[in-house]
């Protein structure tokens, strides 16, 4: 069974098409990434784990010049979507296809200076974020940092209600500033994308407040939640050493 088991293809080109809609804040979310990666020394590989259509690996390279990403989806479409887009960066860039939920990617030839991943780790139980966050504190180099932008889930019903509530009005807002209208808003709903409002069996977020700790438990150092709104946080942490 892989991690992205009810993930279909038709999701993942819903997801290139309404992305910038369906994701509060996005840009402010890999801005607060890329300002939290310290700058390599030398040329460094950085791997974007669930890349999608690249959006996050592009800001990983314009940021950091000397850097080559390595973008991992299991879906083809997301995959394809990235190449194309990014081809520019010639072999700055590349993608390997592999199922978050798999060990086999986590052994790498070289130990990368950042993981980073965007709306993928929630797909993962609590057993495997804690296994995910283990192997990538092994994966990393010293100094070297993890960087995650999820959903978190709220502890009680206030804090659904109110994630909810938030991502909706984000959704809304960003769908009538970008296209004049309410269209993507409601395609939103129509593919009952939130998980406040229409939970389903793949989505599986954790509370931001155990995350942190089992960063800590894994051996990561200053961990902390950097980013916060509407469900969705940017958390992480630092190996030690240099």
């Amino acid at each position: 069974m892989t991690v992205q088991q009810d993930w279909q293809e038709d999701d993942s080109s819903d997801f290139v098409e309404l992305g910038e809609f369906f994701v509060p804040d996005r840009q402010t979310q890999m801005k607060v990434i890329t300002s939290l990666i310290p700058e390599p020394q030398g040329q460094v590989e950085m791997l974007d784990l669930c890349c999608g259509q690249g959006r996050l690996s592009e800001a990983l390279l314009a940021a950091f010049p000397q850097t080559t990403v390595v973008g991992l989806d299991l879906s083809s479409t997301m995959l394809g979507a990235a190449e194309k887009d990014l081809a520019g960066y010639e072999d700055r860039f590349r993608t390997e296809r592999f199922d978050l939920a798999e060990k086999g990617w986590r052994q790498r030839v070289a130990a990368p200076a950042a993981v980073v991943s965007s709306l993928a780790v929630h797909h993962l139980d609590a057993g495997g974020k804690q296994e995910l966050f283990r192997d990538v504190f092994a994966m990393l180099r010293p100094g070297g940092v993890l960087l995650i932008a999820d959903l978190v889930q709220p502890v009680g019903e206030r804090g659904v209600v109110l994630a909810r509530r938030m991502w909706n009005e984000a959704v809304r807002e960003q769908s009538i500033a970008a296209t004049g209208g309410t269209e993507p808003y409601e395609k939103f709903h129509a593919l009952e994308w939130s998980c406040f409002e229409y939970p389903d069996e793949l989505d599986k977020p954790s509370p931001l407040f155990d995350q942190l700790g089992w960063l800590r438990d894994a051996g990561f150092g200053e961990v902390d939640a950097y980013w916060m709104r509407a469900g969705h946080a940017v958390y992480g942490g630092v190996k030690p050493g240099k």
